[in-house]
């Protein structure tokens, strides 16, 4: 049976939150760097803030709105009194056996371009536009992120240069949703296109990175995998040539659009320092907390941080000038 992945989802609660819209996923990295590294730039952002709701005295809105030709970014604002914790938030109750947030968190979101419903671009989830959130710069900040499905094989639609997002946004303890609207207008900076078609093999697995394209906000990278077992779990890392870790803004994997089961990667990291001159990709795989296990909850060594096993002879160098 053919699957959908999720790559490096640390942000469980927003596939929780987003359903079967949830392909993407966001990097749990800090506010600041999110803030500064997704929607910052200095390029032509949606400036004027859409007309905000209040509803149960919890007001929300949407701004600065930024498409690079990568991804779409869109800040979310929430004000209130008596809110607790972040937009994006929750924990599970074990007594309860339910998911449990604080008011004013989102619960659910959908998402139309245009008027036309995510839902609506394909019947599999690998064919529509991958929709995700992650933390803004405090806690009544988040922003919603939006890339197509163009990168993930077949002929998939992009999104057009210029379109209207409409979000039907839910809050915990509020009855009714938000729904708001902000235009979108892509931006005039100029991308680096590169096509390194760089393969490298190991243990029966060919991995070529086909696309790289670098903007002032972004670096989209589509890798196609050859070969690959579903039971395997492989993530990777994204490296410049300075050392600098470039934060995860979605990652995405799915083999249901080719016949050949050949799995489609699409990345999208924080943008590269203007100095860097080179990316590098470190395929590893994580341990799991069970020895042995193909899937669960993985291992973390004293700092917290997960026990990886680098593929030293997958990773990849591309000069990116």
């Amino acid at each position: 049976m053919k699957k959908i992945y999720k790559v490096m989802s640390t942000m469980t609660l927003a596939a929780m939150i987003l359903g079967g819209a949830a392909l993407g996923t966001a990097q749990a990295a800090s506010p600041s760097a999110t803030k500064d590294k997704v929607t910052a730039s200095g390029s032509t952002q949606s400036k004027s803030k859409t007309a905000s709701v209040t509803q149960d005295g919890i007001t929300l809105g949407l701004s600065k709105a930024l498409y690079d030709g990568n991804c779409v970014s869109i800040q979310m604002e929430r004000s209130g009194k008596g809110l607790i914790g972040g937009m994006i938030g929750g924990k599970w109750d074990d007594k309860a056996n339910e998911f449990v947030q604080e008011k004013g968190m989102i619960h659910k979101m959908d998402v139309f371009i245009n008027g036309k419903s995510l839902y609506e671009y394909g019947d599999r989830m690998a064919q529509r536009p991958s929709l995700s959130m992650t933390p803004g710069a405090d806690a009544n900040h988040a922003f919603i992120i939006l890339s197509d499905a163009s990168q993930l094989g077949g002929k998939l639609e992009t999104f057009p240069d210029k379109f209207k997002v409409t979000a039907k946004i839910s809050l915990e303890g509020v009855d009714k949703p938000y729904n708001l609207e902000i235009p979108v207008q892509k931006t005039a900076d100029k991308a680096v296109a590169l096509q390194p078609n760089l393969t490298k093999k190991w243990n029966g697995l060919g991995m070529t990175l086909k696309n790289v394209k670098m903007t002032s906000s972004s670096t989209r990278l589509q890798m196609v995998l050859k070969g690959q077992n579903e039971d395997s779990t492989i993530l990777y890392e994204f490296v410049d040539d300075q050392g600098n870790m470039l934060d995860q803004i979605t990652g995405i994997g799915t083999d249901e659009n080719n016949a050949n089961g050949d799995f489609y990667y699409d990345f999208i990291v924080a943008a590269l320092d203007k100095d860097a001159t080179s990316i590098t990709i470190k395929p590893f795989t994580p341990e799991f907390e069970e020895p042995n296990a193909k899937h669960g909850a993985f291992k973390v060594d004293n700092n917290g941080e997960v026990v990886k096993n680098y593929i030293e002879e997958l990773e990849m160098t591309v000069p990116v000038k």
